[in-house]
C-alpha cells in the first residue's frame, strides 16, 4: 500500500508550496502588502534592476517590489519554493531581461496589480535579489484583460499545466465570463472544456493529490476522476488517485480502473468467458471456474498429470470428509 501523500494546506502551513493568490474573494482586490518596518529599504546600484533607456512609446518605470500586488484572477495556480529560488538566482547571474506587466490597482493609489511577472516579483522579495524591477504599466487593461494577457504570456512560454488552465477558466467563470467565450478565446473544442472545467467538480482532499503532481493530472484524468466521483464517491477517487499519482501507470490504465469501478459486472461479463479448442481436448474457463477435458497419449500421461497435480496446488482446497476425497477424480 503506497504512502499517503500530504495535505496540500500543510504544505502550504509549512512553506513547502506557496499559492499563487491570497486567500480571499475574486471580487476583492488584494490591498497594500505589508512590510517589516525593522527591515529598511536599501536602495543601492546593485539592489535596483536598471533602468530601459528606450521605451518605443510603452510606458516603463521601476517599480519598487513590495508596491506589486497578485491578481486575485492569476492564471497559475500554486508556486514552489524551488521555483521561486531558482529564478532568484537567475536574476542576480542574468540580471532581468524584460520587464513584468503591472496594471494600476483600482483600489490602493500608487500601489500595482501583476500581469505577468508574478515569479520575478516573489523572488525579489523572499530572496532580497531587488529592491525595484523594471515593470510597464498598462493603463488600459481591465483585471480580466490583465489577466487574459498573463495567461498568453504564460502560454507562449509553455509554463502552464492544465490545472492552471483549468483554475484560471474557473475564475474567469466566477467573475462573469462564460463557458462558451472562454472556449472561443483560449481556442479549446466544447469538449476540450468540458475537460477542463472537471478539476472544478472534483472536491478538495482530490485536488490536493492533483497540485502535488499537476503534471501528471491532465484535463483527460480529471475529466476520468470527476466521472467517478460522481457515481462512486469521494473514498473510491481519493484511493485511486493515490495510487495513480504514486505508481507508474499510463493514462489508459486510468480509464480502465474508473471504468471497472463504475461497471464492474460489465467489466467481468467481458473477460469472464474463454474456450480455447485443441486438437485433443477443450479448455474452458467460466468466471472462478476452470475446467479441462483432453486425451494424452500413454507416453506423456505421467508427466503431464504430475504437473496438472502441482497446479492444482495452487487453488485447490483440500476436501473436507474421506468420502469427498474419494470422489475427486481427473478425467485423461
Amino acid at each position: 500500500m503506497s504512502k499517503p501523500l500530504p495535505k496540500l494546506s500543510g504544505l502550504i502551513k509549512s512553506g513547502a508550496v506557496v499559492p499563487a493568490t491570497p486567500m480571499y474573494g475574486l471580487p476583492d482586490i488584494p490591498g497594500p502588502v505589508a512590510r517589516d518596518e525593522t527591515t529598511p529599504l536599501i536602495e543601492t546600484q546593485d539592489k535596483v534592476a536598471p533602468p530601459e533607456t528606450s521605451n518605443g512609446g510603452r510606458k516603463l518605470t521601476t517599480v519598487n517590489v513590495n508596491l506589486i500586488d497578485p491578481n486575485p484572477l492569476a492564471p497559475r495556480e500554486v508556486y514552489t519554493p524551488e521555483m521561486i529560488r531558482d529564478r532568484a538566482e537567475d536574476l542576480r547571474v542574468q540580471g532581468q531581461h524584460d520587464p513584468i506587466h503591472v496594471i494600476p490597482n483600482p483600489s490602493a493609489a500608487g500601489r500595482f496589480i501583476i500581469c505577468d511577472g508574478w515569479t520575478r516579483v516573489q523572488a525579489c522579495r523572499e530572496h532580497k535579489v531587488f529592491d525595484t524591477l523594471l515593470a510597464e504599466i498598462h493603463t488600459d487593461l481591465s483585471m480580466q484583460e490583465s489577466a487574459w494577457f498573463g495567461y498568453e504570456q504564460n502560454e507562449g512560454r509553455s509554463q502552464h499545466c492544465d490545472l492552471d488552465r483549468a483554475m484560471f477558466y474557473e475564475k474567469l467563470i466566477a467573475a462573469g465570463e462564460t463557458a462558451a467565450e472562454i472556449a472561443r478565446r483560449a481556442k479549446l473544442s466544447k469538449t476540450m472544456m468540458s475537460f477542463y472545467r472537471a478539476y472544478g467538480k472534483l472536491p478538495e482532499d482530490v485536488l490536493e493529490i492533483i497540485r502535488l503532481h499537476p503534471g501528471k493530472f491532465g484535463a483527460t484524468e480529471a475529466y476520468q476522476l470527476a466521472k467517478l466521483y460522481d457515481k462512486a464517491g469521494i473514498r473510491k477517487t481519493v484511493s485511486l488517485a493515490n495510487k495513480y499519482a504514486s505508481e507508474d501507470q499510463t493514462q489508459r490504465w486510468l480509464t480502465n480502473q474508473v471504468q471497472a469501478l463504475l461497471n464492474p459486472n460489465a467489466q467481468k461479463a467481458k473477460t469472464a468467458g474463454k474456450t480455447i479448442r485443441y486438437a485433443n481436448g477443450v479448455y474452458k474457463q467460466r468466471g472462478d471456474s476452470f475446467e479441462l477435458v483432453i486425451t494424452v497419449s500413454a507416453e506423456q500421461r505421467e508427466a503431464f498429470a504430475q504437473g496438472l497435480e502441482e497446479l492444482l496446488e495452487i487453488a485447490a482446497i483440500a476436501p473436507a470428509t474421506a468420502e469427498d476425497a474419494d470422489e475427486k477424480h481427473v478425467e485423461l
